[in-house]
C-alpha cells in the first residue's frame, strides 16, 4: 500500500509541475534558512555548557549607588568577596577569583608573542572545565610568578608538539616589564570557542600579592577583582542572593567603608554571553535579544513555508475533486485517501529536507563569514546547545511540521462526496477560501513585521555611523606604546621628542600621546568633590591620562579656560596638579556653566587639582552609552597609544617612515598599528551582523510568502479563464481586468499590514532599548514597509493577471 501511495504521489508531482516546482522551492529555502539559522542560535546558546556543573555556577554581579543614583552596574568588585560569601554561607560549595585580564607580551629569545592572559587563582582550573594537558591541577597556579600557556601559545612560543609538551615544564618565560621570570607549570588545551572567558596564557593570582601588595586579598574598596561560585546541590540561587543585603551591611556598613551602597547579586554562568549589560566585561558576549529574534524569523519561515503548501494543496482541491470521487466509487476509504495524500506531503518535504541540508553546507562558508562564527551542521547533532537533545527535538519539530501542514489538506480533500463531484454539483467550501485568505494574512504579517524590523535595523545603524561625537577620528592612525620601555624621568621628554620627529613629516598634521582611548571602558574615580563643599556627598568620574595635544589631534573643542601647556606634567605623578573636565562634570560637580568651573579646585584622590579647562562632551563609547563625565590628566605612560592625524596620499610610505622613527626611539617594542574609526566602530560589529543577517533571512521570508501567493493567483486565476474571456467580450480593458484579480489579494495584503505595524512596533521599540541615543520610530516607516509588501505582492499577482488578461477570448472560453 505504502509503495502505491509513493508512485502515486510522485506522479502526481510530475503531473503537476508548477505547483510541485513552487511548493518545493519555498520548503527548500525555508528550511534552508532554519537550519542556518539554527546553527547560529545553537552556537551562542551552547556558550559555557562544556563546564561540569555549569547548572551550579554563578558570577557575582556588583551594582554601586551613591547618593541613590546607581554608579556602576559590573562584573568587577573587591578582592574579599568570593572568599568571604564561600565562608559565611554553607550554600557555596567552591569559588575562584581573577583579575588583571588584558593584552600581555610573552617575552623568549627576545621575541614578542601577544596573547590575551588573566591571573588567576589556584582553583580556577579545578572550578572551570579548562583541562591540562601535562601539569598538576591542584598546583599548577598556587605559587607567584607561575604560568600555564594554552597549547596554540605551546606550540607557537616553543614550537612544542604534544609529544613533548611534558619538557616544557620548569621552562621560563618573560612577560611585560617584569624581571622575574615567570616559571611554565603547565600547558592546556585551548579554552573552546563556545566559552565566555577566552585567555590563552593563565598567570598566578599569588603574583599580584607579590606585585601589587596583600590588598588584593584583603582590601574592601580596592576594587579590581571578578568572583564566581559554584553552589552545592539543590541550592536555590534566589534564596542564597536574598541573604546579600545582611551581608553589605554587615561588611560595609551602609556606605562607611566603600563610600558606596554595595548590592550583590548572582548571574548564572549559562546567561553570562548572551545577558550581560554590565560594565568592566571580561567575557566574550553578544546579544540575547538579537539571538532570539534569529529564532522567531527561522519559525516564521519555515511557518510560511508550510503555509505555501497548505495553501497551494487545498487551491487545487477542485482539480482534485474528481480524483478523489472515482477513488471513493472504486472502493477507497477516508483513511487511503488521507494516507494518499500525507504520504505526498511526507515525500515533498522529505526531498526538500535533503535538498535543503545540501544547499545549507554549500553555503556554510558564506554564513560563517558574515556571522564570524565556526558553525557547522554538527551544532544541531551533537555539539551545540542541548547536544543530541536539539537533533531530536529539531527531528520532531521537522516530523510534526510535516504533518501538520499535510494533515488539513488530507482531510479537506478526502472529504469530498463523491455523488456531489462526480454529478458535477461540487462546490468550492467558503470555509477553505476562509482558511487560504488566513494564511495568506499571517504570511504578510511575518513579512511586515521583518521588513519593518530590517528598516529600523538599519535605519538606527545609519544614525549611528552619521552621528556627531564631539571628535574628529577620520584618519587617525594609532601605535600602540612601547609596553617594554620602562617609565622613568626621560619618558616625557622622549614621549615629547619622538611625537616631534614625526610631526616632521608632512604627511602627519598632529600627534598625540594618552593612556586611554575612544571605544574602551573608563576607569572610574570615586568621591569626588569640590573644595570647600564639605555639605555635599562626592561624585564620580571617569577619567582619561592625555598629552596637550590629545584635544587639538582630536579636534575636541574647549568651552572654557584653557588646554593643557608643558609644564603640567611631571614624571612624577604626585607633582601633577592640573585637570580638565567635560561639560558633564562640571553640571554633576554642582558648576552653573563651564565658565564657572574653570580655575575652582576639586578634591580626587586625596588631594586638590586646579580646574584650568572644561572641553565641550563627546561620546567616549557607542551610542549605546549616555555621555559620561569625564575629568583628563596630563600623566604620561609608555604603555599608553599614540594618535597620528595623517595624510592618505601614501598610507604605506607614511606607516614605515612613523615604524622606523618608532624603532628608533622604542628599540625592542614590537610596532603595530591600527586606524582610530575601525576600532571604534568595532562596538558595533554586532549590531551590523545581526543587521545583515535579518536583512538577508528577511528577505528569503518575503521571498517564500510571495512564491506563495504567486501560486495561488496562478491557480485561482486559471479557474476564472472563462469569466476573463466573457469580461473582454463584453469590452473590459486590461487594465479592469488585472485590477479585478488583484483586488482580492491586496485586500488581504492590506489586513497583514494593520495587524503587523503594531507587532513590528513592539518589537523595534524593545530592540532600541538598548541605545541611550537611538532614531525616532515614525509613522512612516511602517508607511514605508506597507507599500513594499504591497507592491511585492501587487507585481506578484499581475504577472499572472496580466498574463490571463491578455489571453485571447476564444481560447478562454474554451477553457473549460
Amino acid at each position: 500500500m505504502f509503495r502505491n501511495y509513493i508512485k502515486i504521489a510522485l506522479r502526481n508531482m510530475w503531473k503537476n509541475k508548477v505547483f510541485s516546482t513552487v511548493n518545493l522551492t519555498g520548503l527548500v529555502v525555508g528550511i534552508t534558512a532554519c537550519v542556518m539559522i539554527l546553527q547560529y542560535v545553537s552556537y551562542e546558546l551552547s556558550f559555557d555548557q562544556f563546564h561540569k556543573d555549569s547548572e551550579r555556577i554563578y558570577r557575582i554581579t556588583n551594582d554601586r549607588f551613591q547618593q541613590g543614583k546607581l554608579i556602576q552596574h559590573g562584573t568587577i568588585t573587591y578582592p574579599t568577596i568570593g572568599a568571604t560569601m564561600a565562608r559565611d554561607f554553607q550554600e557555596v560549595e567552591a569559588y575562584t577569583t581573577m583579575s588583571n585580564p588584558g593584552t600581555f607580551k610573552l617575552q623568549r629569545d627576545k621575541k614578542i608573542f601577544q596573547e590575551q592572559g588573566l591571573y588567576a587563582d589556584n582553583q580556577f582550573l579545578s572550578f572551570f572545565t579548562f583541562p591540562l594537558i601535562v601539569g598538576e591541577t591542584k598546583s599548577a597556579l598556587a605559587r607567584p610568578y607561575s604560568i600555564v600557556l594554552s597549547e596554540s601559545n605551546a606550540k607557537r612560543i616553543f614550537g612544542a608538539n604534544q609529544g613533548n609538551y611534558a619538557s616544557l615544564i620548569g621552562k621560563s618565560i618573560l612577560i611585560d616589564l617584569d624581571t622575574q621570570p615567570y616559571q611554565i607549570t603547565g600547558v592546556m588545551k585551548d579554552f573552546p570557542a563556545a566559552s565566555h572567558l577566552q585567555y590563552g596564557a593563565l598567570m598566578s593570582y599569588e603574583t599580584l600579592v607579590t606585585t601589587w601588595g596583600g590588598w588584593v586579598k584583603t582590601s574592601w574598596d580596592g576594587s579590581d577583582m571578578w568572583h564566581y561560585l559554584k553552589l552545592k546541590n539543590g541550592v536555590d540561587a534566589a534564596s542564597l542572593e536574598q541573604k546579600f543585603p545582611a551581608f553589605s551591611q554587615r561588611y560595609f556598613r551602609g556606605d562607611k567603608v566603600s563610600g558606596s551602597v554595595e548590592k550583590f547579586f548572582l548571574q548564572p554562568l549559562s546567561q553570562t554571553h548572551l545577558f550581560s549589560d554590565y560594565e568592566y566585561e571580561i567575557g566574550n558576549v553578544n546579544n540575547g535579544k538579537a539571538v532570539w529574534t534569529m529564532l522567531i524569523i527561522a519559525a516564521f519561515i519555515l511557518i510560511i513555508a508550510w503555509v505555501n503548501y497548505i495553501n497551494l494543496s487545498t487551491a487545487r482541491s477542485m482539480e482534485r475533486a474528481k480524483e478523489v470521487g472515482i477513488r471513493k466509487v472504486a472502493g477507497a476509504t477516508s483513511k487511503q485517501l488521507i494516507g494518499q495524500f500525507l504520504s505526498e506531503s511526507v515525500i515533498l518535504n522529505v526531498v526538500a529536507m535533503m535538498m535543503a541540508l545540501c544547499l545549507a553546507v554549500i553555503l556554510q562558508p558564506f554564513l560563517n563569514s558574515i556571522v564570524d562564527r565556526p558553525l557547522s551542521l554538527s551544532l544541531l547533532t551533537g555539539i551545540g546547545y542541548g547536544g543530541p537533545v536539539m537533533a531530536i527535538v529539531l527531528g520532531l519539530v521537522f516530523v510534526a511540521g510535516t504533518l501538520l501542514s499535510g494533515f488539513y489538506p488530507a482531510f479537506a480533500l478526502s472529504a469530498f462526496q463523491a455523488i456531489s463531484v462526480l454529478k458535477g454539483s461540487f462546490k468550492r467550501s467558503v470555509k477553505g477560501v476562509w482558511v487560504r485568505q488566513s494564511l495568506v494574512v499571517f504570511q504578510y504579517t511575518a513579512s511586515v513585521v521583518l521588513i519593518v524590523g530590517t528598516l529600523i535595523v538599519f535605519r538606527q545603524l545609519e544614525f549611528m555611523r552619521k552621528q556627531n561625537l564631539g571628535f574628529n577620528m577620520e584618519k587617525v592612525l594609532v601605535i600602540p606604546g612601547a609596553s617594554l620601555t620602562r617609565f622613568d624621568s626621560t619618558a616625557i621628554d622622549r614621549i615629547t621628542a619622538f611625537k616631534s620627529e614625526v610631526k616632521r613629516y608632512s604627511q602627519v598634521q598632529s600627534a598625540t600621546a594618552s593612556v586611554n582611548l575612544f571605544g574602551n571602558r573608563l576607569s572610574r574615580t570615586f568621591n569626588v568633590k569640590r573644595v570647600g563643599d564639605d555639605q555635599s556627598k562626592g561624585v564620580t568620574l571617569s577619567r582619561m591620562n592625555v598629552d596637550l595635544d590629545f584635544f587639538k589631534t582630536y579636534q575636541i573643542d574647549l568651552a572654557a579656560g584653557r588646554n593643557f601647556i608643558p609644564t603640567d606634567s611631571d614624571p612624577d605623578g604626585f607633582k601633577v596638579k592640573t585637570l580638565i573636565i567635560n561639560q558633564s562634570a562640571a553640571k554633576l560637580l554642582g558648576f552653573a556653566d563651564a565658565e564657572s568651573a574653570v580655575s575652582k579646585k576639586i578634591l580626587l584622590f586625596n588631594r586638590e587639582w586646579d580646574v584650568v579647562g572644561v572641553v565641550e562632551d563627546f561620546h567616549q563609547q557607542s551610542l549605546k552609552h549616555a555621555i559620561e563625565p569625564i575629568f583628563f590628566a596630563p600623566y604620561y605612560t609608555n604603555g599608553g597609544y599614540f594618535s597620528f592625524k595623517i595624510t592618505t596620499s601614501d598610507l604605506e610610505k607614511t606607516i614605515s617612515l612613523i615604524e622606523a622613527k618608532y624603532k628608533e626611539f622604542y628599540p625592542g617594542n614590537d610596532f603595530s598599528y591600527f586606524f582610530m574609526d575601525e576600532q571604534f566602530n568595532r562596538q558595533y560589529k554586532d549590531d551590523k551582523t545581526f543587521g545583515q543577517i535579518t536583512s538577508f533571512f528577511s528577505l528569503l521570508a518575503v521571498l517564500i510568502a510571495s512564491l506563495g501567493i504567486f501560486g495561488l493567483s496562478s491557480y485561482t486565476i486559471s479557474q476564472r479563464t472563462k469569466e476573463i474571456g466573457v469580461r473582454k467580450v463584453l469590452g473590459a480593458t486590461i487594465s479592469s481586468i488585472v485590477a479585478l484579480l488583484s483586488v482580492d489579494f491586496l485586500k488581504l495584503v492590506l489586513i497583514a499590514i494593520v495587524i503587523g505595524s503594531p507587532v513590528a512596533w513592539f518589537g523595534v521599540k524593545h530592540w532600541l532599548n538598548d541605545f541611550a541615543y537611538k532614531i525616532e520610530i515614525e509613522w512612516w516607516m511602517f508607511i514605508l514597509a506597507g507599500m513594499l509588501a504591497v507592491l511585492i505582492a501587487f507585481l506578484t499577482v499581475s504577472t499572472q493577471a496580466i498574463r490571463a488578461a491578455l489571453m485571447s477570448p476564444a481560447k478562454s472560453l474554451k477553457s473549460e
